[in-house]
This record gives C-alpha cells, structure tokens and sequence, in this order.
C-alpha cells in the first residue's frame, strides 16, 4: 500500500513550532486545563488511575457523547484518539478497494488520502468561490455509479469557513438517501457558527450519516488528543474492530477531562468563549483585506478558524508561505496544499495580538517586493 504524502500536516508538522507567529492553525487558541476544572477536579484528576480503558471509550463518556446527538445511545459512539483516528477508522472500516467515494472539495483531505491508498476511487465535487463556496449539488447525480458508497464532506468547511443553509444541507442528505450512500461529515468546526445558531448535525437527519466530531476546534482543546465517530450502532462496532489493531483506547486524562466539558451548559460556554475570539480576530482580518484589496480579497468565513484568501500576486502560494516564514516569521498555510494554488489560509483562531502583527507584516513586506 503507497500512502501519498498528506502535505497539509507534513508542512505544519515542520514549522508551525518554530515560527514566531503561527497563523497557520484552524482551530482556536487552546484552553490550558488550569482553566476548565475547578479545584475538586484537579484533585480527582490528580487521583486518575493511568490504566488502559475501554478500547472503545468508556461508557460514560459514550452516552454524554451519544447525548449531543438525537436518538443515539453509548452503542453508537467510538470515542477516538483525536478526531484524525477517527477518520482513519472510519475509511478502514466502511470502505474497499474498488468502492467509490465522493469528496466535496476543498476539504481537509485525510479521508480522501487514506481512501486512495486502499484502492478506492475518490471522486471530487468542488465547492464554488462564485457560489460563495458552497457546491452544485445537483452535479451529483451524474456522478453517482453502482459502485458509489459514500460521500464526505467536512462542515464547516476547512479551509473556507463556508456552511451549508438548512435547505441545502436537506438536500444532501435526500440525495444520499436516494442513492443508499453512506453520508460522512466532518463536524470539527459545528458549534462555531458565527450568527450564534448551531447548525444541524447530519447525524441528526440521515440514519446512514456517520460523524466525525472532537474537541480540536471548535472546543479549543487539541492537546487532549480527543474525539469521536457517531453513526449506525453496526457500522460503529465495525470501527471498534479496526481501533483494537490500531491505538487501542484513549487517554484516561483525556476521558476525565472530556467528560467534563461535553456537559451541555459547559460546552456551550466553551463554544461561546471560541465564537467571540474567532469573531474579534475576523473583523480584524477583515479590516487588513479591505486595506489590501489591491492584492487580496475574500470571502468572509461563516464558521470555525480560519479564512481562505485569494492573492493576485504572480507567485506560487508554498513559495510565498515560505518567504513569510524565512523573512518575516509568519507562518500561513499555502493553497497548495489543497490544490488551489493563489489562496493562503489564515487561522484566526490565534491570540490577536500574533494575527495583528503578522498581518501588518506580510502587507509591508508584499508592497515592498511585489507591488
């Protein structure tokens, strides 16, 4: 089996760490644990047994987790090593060689990449700028063969922040139906919709959907390293069966801690806490565009950390990325990355004082050598 390189981490993996500013991220600026418990909870947390767990996450946890969603019980959840493990359990649990996949494009592209190693065909449906990124959905229809078996989709999108309205999101869900698809969202970013309205899980209309969710975005916690899959209780115990060759459980800290913040009046706070940082540093972003309109343009996200930027410099994106890390210590993520040479993406999920300053720098820096 040839897995391709997944460009997108390797380029963060080698230098979001050693930058001065990293606005390389999507998920918002991380909670310390000092923050989330009380002073009882440290103590217990202190008191934790390191031991294994259930392989498949323990049970309380399962249901707080079953909770979030309607009509699901503990039997429905795998609890995940970040929501990363849970994506790769998914493909190699639902997935064959030979199987069809289709991807809506832009996307984190792990799933895809995974899908393509084990001889899937991936076939890609892009979201459209003009559309204020959002995808033809009635271009399905001619994609669809005998050998289709899911569609993926990562909502909100990564990296363009866009959200699907209610009626469309409806009619995905009627097209998979139609066709007897597996319907997979990546559901990361759900809770960070900046018009304060939670969008609908597709786990919640589609008894095929199958969830990928975790507390690395929208919840501000990617050190806990945990997440989760939500879908039919079969499919759910098929990934069971792949998690015991691969991480065997999840952290017994991370569980604790999950549990805690998963309670709905918690996450609630948790979520509002990452909406009003997200919404201060994009109207920042936004200022830095519209003094910048002669090179940069975009359209506003609607969810989650990020924001995709359009460029009309005569330069590719990894070698622009690469001389604001090499001149100036700023750290974007490059188009490339998804296929889409002319964009970089923004995280503005950083602490706002990094985004100001390194936005002023790369505005100083492009007028000075490109324009």
């Amino acid at each position: 089996m040839k897995i391709a390189e997944f460009t997108l981490e390797r380029i963060q993996s080698l230098y979001e760490n050693v930058v001065e500013f990293n606005l390389s991220d999507s998920g918002v600026h991380p909670y310390r644990l000092s923050e989330l418990l009380n002073d009882e909870q440290k103590e217990t947390l202190l008191d934790i047994e390191l031991g294994y767990g259930w392989t498949n996450g323990k049970t309380q946890l399962r249901e707080t987790i079953a909770n979030l969603y309607q009509g699901y019980n503990a039997d429905n959840v795998m609890v995940t090593n970040g929501s990363a493990e849970a994506n790769f359990l998914m493909v190699m649990s639902i997935l064959n060689p030979g199987d069809e996949l289709i991807v809506v494009v832009p996307n984190y592209l792990q799933i895809a990449g995974w899908a393509k190693a084990i001889g899937v065909n991936v076939i890609e449906v892009p979201l459209l700028e003009n559309n204020h990124w959002l995808p033809d959905l009635d271009k399905l229809e001619s994609l669809v063969t005998d050998k289709t078996k899911m569609l993926t989709i990562c909502h909100p999108n990564n990296p363009t922040g866009s959200t699907l309205p209610v009626a469309q999101i409806q009619k995905l869900v009627d097209f998979a139906s139609k066709h007897k698809l597996y319907l997979h969202a990546d559901e990361v970013y759900k809770g960070a919709e900046f018009d304060g309205v939670e969008l609908p899980s597709f786990a919640d209309l589609y008894d095929k959907a199958i969830v990928t969710c975790g507390l690395s975005k929208a919840m501000a916690m990617p050190g806990l390293r945990l997440g989760w899959l939500v879908g039919p209780t079969e499919e759910i115990y098929s990934t069971w069966q792949s998690k015991d060759y691969t991480s065997i459980t999840t952290g017994a800290v991370s569980e604790y801690v999950a549990n805690i913040v998963l309670q709905p009046e918690f996450r609630q706070k948790v979520l509002q806490r990452s909406k009003d940082f997200l919404i201060n540093n994009l109207n920042t972003l936004q200022k830095w565009v519209d003094d910048n309109s002669d090179w940069v343009s975009f359209i506003p996200p609607k969810a989650g950390g990020m924001a995709f930027i359009q460029y009309k410099l005569k330069v590719n994106s990894t070698t622009l990325v690469h001389e604001f890390k090499d001149e100036l210590g700023v750290f974007l993520l490059p188009g490339d990355v998804y296929g889409m040479d002319g964009y970089f993406r923004v995280g503005i999920g950083a602490p706002a004082d990094h985004l100001t300053i390194g936005l002023e720098r790369i505005a100083n820096y492009v007028r000075s050598k490109y324009l």
